[in-house]
């Protein structure tokens, strides 16, 4: 009963940074404010 409970456990703490992580890269990346500066509208 304690391997399972350290699994499922350890398992939630896991997906948790993973979760995190995910969350936090994209959301550096996808900042929308700065696209004009990242990639110019081109003039025509």
């Amino acid at each position: 009963m304690a391997l399972f409970i350290s699994t499922v456990l350890g398992f939630s703490v896991v997906m948790g940074i993973v979760g995190y992580a995910i969350l936090h890269f994209f959301g550096k990346g996808m900042n929308s404010k700065d696209s004009t500066t990242i990639d110019p509208k081109p003039f025509q």
